[in-house]
């Protein structure tokens, strides 16, 4: 990827109703007029891919649906240290099968140097077969 400064990648599968908060995050981002040296990118489902998607960037934000136990809707940031502490490592955090701690752990290992890592993670309501997110996320996400 080119380099950039700030990216922000969403992950998600919008076809699973509130997992796709991610997805639907970064397209109302992309849809402002954002600073120089910021973009968008659509993560998909994440993976290894994502190994690709941080290359090239001094700051990398992902925005995911992450089951917290916390109301439908909640926003939480996690930084880069608390993606690193085991607290949050036994959390769960993704909904996905290769989750992103799984690839954030790989990346440590395979990159000379990490940019900086955030996630801003959305408390779900409901991960089903649909399409579109419940009101509660949909107001999150509009944040």
């Amino acid at each position: 990827m080119k380099s950039t400064r700030t990216r922000i990648i969403g992950i998600g599968n919008p076809l699973m109703g509130d997992d796709g908060a991610g997805i639907a995050a970064i397209e109302r981002l992309a849809a402002r007029d954002l600073p120089d040296g910021v973009e968008t990118v659509d993560g998909g489902t994440g993976g290894l891919t994502l190994l690709y998607m941080m290359e090239n960037a001094d700051h990398v934000i992902f925005v995911d649906a992450v089951a917290m136990n916390a109301p439908p809707g909640t926003i939480r940031l996690f930084t880069d240290q608390m993606l690193t502490s085991a607290a949050v490592e036994t959390s769960g955090l993704s909904l996905h099968e290769t989750g992103l701690l799984d690839v954030l752990t790989i990346a440590r290992q395979m990159m000379a140097s990490l940019p900086q890592i955030s996630l801003y993670g959305i408390e779900p309501c409901s991960i089903e077969h649909r399409i579109g997110l419940s009101p509660l996320v949909e107001e999150a996400v509009d944040r």
